[in-house]
């Protein structure tokens, strides 16, 4: 029987136990370059641009995740649902760096089927952004779910929002309240819950751990030439599997994440971010080729 040759991987990389190890990891090795540039857009004129270091993303979960302790979500299933945002990736962190199992769900599931995937998975806290309000307001009115605590990607009335609860977290971290960082993590077991499209019947719903994701973002580091300072756009929708781990890759790298303002605006956003690598499905690029020829 002829002899069969193993390829050995041809980049370095580091691998990471946990996700609470990537990001101090990254904040560290790639300190001042931007992890996220955020548009902040008020009206056709008045446009900013937010640069979120490495270092600021890492404080930022800190204070959050401290924030989740401290109103006692340790323990939780953590639901989360809206469009691909910075606040998206620090509720998904936060919940992960050891306060519990986190539930990404589709933007755009029917009421029904949100419904039901909250009470499938048990999930008892959602974070959501403010396209998301009226749903959740039929959610607290008809409570077939465990879900009792709603936390806003947005400033909303009567809701937490994330920006509040970080200025919370980081004056209890400041005040010497520092357990988030040191809360144990069993990089083994489940703390992600997938739903996968359902092709007969309900979605089903698939249990990860974080050496699942990490072992996956470390083969990639290994195989393929990513880039400290290249832009990358967050295009895949972050409930799937393709579109957040793509985006760890990212943190892993020293890549700079921006977000899309929509389909119809790709073409300018690539342009306005200098966008160098892009992560996406077939189909899109085709689109992309036959506009060009």
């Amino acid at each position: 029987m002829k002899e069969i040759k193993h390829t050995k991987p041809v980049f370095e990389a580091a691998f990471h136990k946990d996700f609470r190890d990537l990001i101090n990891y990254g904040a560290d090795a790639y300190r001042g370059d931007d992890a996220f540039i955020v548009k902040h857009k008020l009206n056709k004129k008045d446009i900013s641009y937010e640069h979120i270091k490495f270092e600021n993303f890492r404080d930022h979960v800190n204070y959050l995740g401290t924030a989740m302790l401290k109103k006692g979500y340790l323990g939780k299933r953590i639901a989360i649902i809206g469009k691909n945002r910075y606040e998206w990736m620090l509720g998904y962190f936060a919940a992960l760096c050891g306060i519990g199992i986190c539930v990404p769900l589709d933007k755009g599931l029917p009421y029904d089927e949100l419904e039901s995937s909250l009470a499938r998975s048990y999930a008892d806290v959602l974070i959501f952004d403010k396209a998301h309000l009226d749903v959740v307001e039929e959610l607290k009115e008809k409570k077939n779910t465990k879900v009792s605590e709603y936390i806003c990607m947005d400033e909303i009335e009567g809701y937490d929002s994330i920006n509040h609860m970080m200025l919370e977290g980081r004056d209890a971290l400041e005040g010497g309240f520092d357990e988030y960082l040191t809360l144990p993590i069993d990089a083994e077991g489940t703390t992600i819950i997938l739903f996968t499209s359902g092709t007969t019947s309900l979605s089903k719903a698939v249990q990860l751990s974080q050496h699942n994701i990490t072992s996956n973002v470390y083969a990639m580091l290994r195989t393929q030439d990513f880039r400290r300072g290249d832009v990358n756009m967050a295009f895949l929708p972050y409930h799937h599997t393709f579109g957040s781990t793509g985006q760890i890759v990212m943190l892993a790298s020293g890549i700079t994440t921006t977000f899309c303002d929509g389909l119809k605006y790709l073409q300018k956003n690539i342009v306005e971010y200098k966008v160098s690598i892009f992560v996406c499905v077939p189909l899109l690029i085709e689109s992309i080729y036959k506009k060009i020829m």
